[in-house]
């Protein structure tokens, strides 16, 4: 906040609030002022209330268009908006105007990215996220254009570059274990994959996973690990590995391995129907026997 602006003391004293509750508190502003319609602005499009947003737009713009901070909700506005073209305009020029500041590039590898623009949107992630750490955001975006463009491995490795003292640790790695396993056609060679997506499922209880999740991450290895036995693909011979969070590499025991993780979700359920849905899928994966 400008503070130059009449109003910089009122809106430093603003209590972080939902942007609708936000947009009444502001009008008890002494002033009309800039910096108030600039906090209106971004309370409209989280609200994604277009047209109160580009009337406050309009107004900031007969005020200064050319300021770097108007230019800036605008691209903002525009990708709210649909309007990639003009949203990577808008974040181009304030690029142009702060080439050592980080938001302008992630800004535009957000437009890249939903452009389809994967090259250039790495390239935008990738400069983030080496020169600036903060912006965790970037390794996430960087990994999502790497696993489109189908560099599996890539994307792997930018979610597991984020570091233990990020807050975003746990996300990351549990981004990372479905990186290595979803849409995987069961025949490629999963073993090595299979073994890291158990071993970071086991050392995630350390870092604050709760229940619910670690149980949902098992199922998925479980459950690729249990294709990949059943596809018959070479490396996937029964029993030929190590055991995948306490479950035997064979058929027998990765079903045990399922029907137990269903049943601790089942547990663990809020709604009955989604109680019943559970059970039923662990009944499903239990094997055969004859007790």
């Amino acid at each position: 906040v400008d503070p130059a602006d009449a109003n910089a003391g009122f809106l430093a004293g603003l209590l972080a609030a939902a942007p609708a509750e936000l947009l009444g508190a502001l009008r008890a502003a002494p002033a009309d002022t800039p910096e108030l319609r600039l906090r209106a602005l971004r309370a409209q499009l989280d609200l994604r209330d277009l047209v109160a947003a580009g009337q406050t737009l309009g107004a900031l713009e007969q005020w200064d268009a050319d300021d770097w901070r108007v230019v800036w909700h605008r691209g903002v506005a525009s990708l709210v908006g649909g309007d990639l073209t003009h949203a990577a305009l808008a974040f181009d020029a304030v690029y142009d105007a702060f080439p050592g500041e980080p938001a302008p590039k992630l800004a535009l590898g957000v437009c890249a990215e939903v452009l389809g623009q994967l090259d250039n949107a790495a390239e935008y992630y990738h400069l983030v996220w080496t020169t600036d750490p903060g912006f965790v955001s970037a390794a996430f975006g960087l990994a999502r254009v790497r696993l489109a463009a189908g560099d599996r491995t890539g994307a792997v490795a930018a979610l597991e570059s984020v570091p233990e003292s990020s807050i975003h640790y746990t996300a990351a790695r549990v981004a990372a274990v479905r990186a290595r396993l979803r849409r995987r056609p069961p025949r490629e060679p999963l073993g090595a994959d299979l073994t890291a997506a158990a071993g970071q499922v086991s050392a995630l209880g350390g870092f604050g996973l709760d229940p619910v999740r670690r149980e949902r991450l098992a199922t998925e290895v479980l459950g690729t690990a249990l294709d990949w036995v059943l596809s018959g693909s070479p490396g996937a011979a029964p029993g030929g590995g190590e055991p995948l969070l306490g479950s035997a590499l064979d058929e027998s025991g990765l079903r045990f391995g399922l029907e137990r993780a269903y049943r601790v979700l089942a547990r663990l359920a809020q709604r009955g129907e989604e109680r019943i849905e559970l059970v039923e899928r662990a009944n499903r994966y239990r094997p055969r026997t004859w007790v």
